[in-house]
């Protein structure tokens, strides 16, 4: 086995796409094929000294990318007509490259009279896999106030509701632990109108996390 990406090619660590979701992944590895390397498994390809700057190809939607790049993704965000918004907004640290189920994020809250971030929280991949679906459903649902649960993530101090809608909007309550390390918790909070398809927005957005 090649030196240069030994890790890379223990089989439990092929990994999946994060476009498609795809586990029809190969590794790139840079370097020439020897003896030593007869072991690995067919979904490492050596590609001699091209120098590539990707190391990652879905067979499946062709998709390519480098397991090591920390660039993060875009941020997700709920915006009304009236300039209110809640967003996540990801931060670059350890917490995104060395925890893979845990995202660093800034919350940020906003209305036509007020701006506040709430930095450096932890948010899990659950929370935010549970977000996603929580948007689509509202998004989808006649009426989501009673068929789409509270999604809370206690870590990063943040909890979402849906409490009304219309037929081409719901009305999302925000509330965010001001400071987690209290003893004593105080909550900000924020409750606005959005259409639906910005909702099915933020999904998408939220794919562009989960790898």
């Amino acid at each position: 086995m090649s030196t240069a990406d030994a890790d890379a090619t223990a089989p439990d660590e092929r990994g999946t796409c994060p476009i498609c979701a795809s586990d029809d992944v190969t590794h790139l590895v840079s370097g020439i094929t020897d003896p030593l390397t007869a072991g690995d498994p067919d979904w490492v390809r050596y590609v001699g000294l091209l120098g590539l700057a990707h190391d990652r190809e879905c067979g499946s939607c062709g998709a390519t990318w480098n397991r090591r790049q920390r660039t993060p993704p875009g941020p997700i965000r709920l915006l009304s007509s009236d300039g209110a918004s809640l967003a996540l907004l990801p931060v670059l640290g350890p917490d995104s490259v060395d925890i893979p189920d845990v995202h660093s994020v800034d919350i940020e809250l906003l209305s036509p009279t007020r701006l506040v971030r709430y930095l450096g929280r932890r948010l899990s991949r659950r929370s935010l896999l549970d977000l996603s679906a929580a948007w689509m459903q509202a998004a989808l649902d006649v009426h989501p106030e009673l068929t789409v649960s509270t999604v809370q993530d206690d870590e990063a101090g943040l909890a979402v509701q849906i409490i009304e809608s219309t037929p081409f909007t719901v009305t999302i309550d925000v509330l965010v632990v001001i400071d987690p390390d209290d003893d004593l918790l105080e909550y900000d909070g924020l409750s606005f109108e959005i259409l639906r398809s910005v909702l099915i927005d933020a999904t998408h957005a939220a794919a562009g996390w989960v790898r």
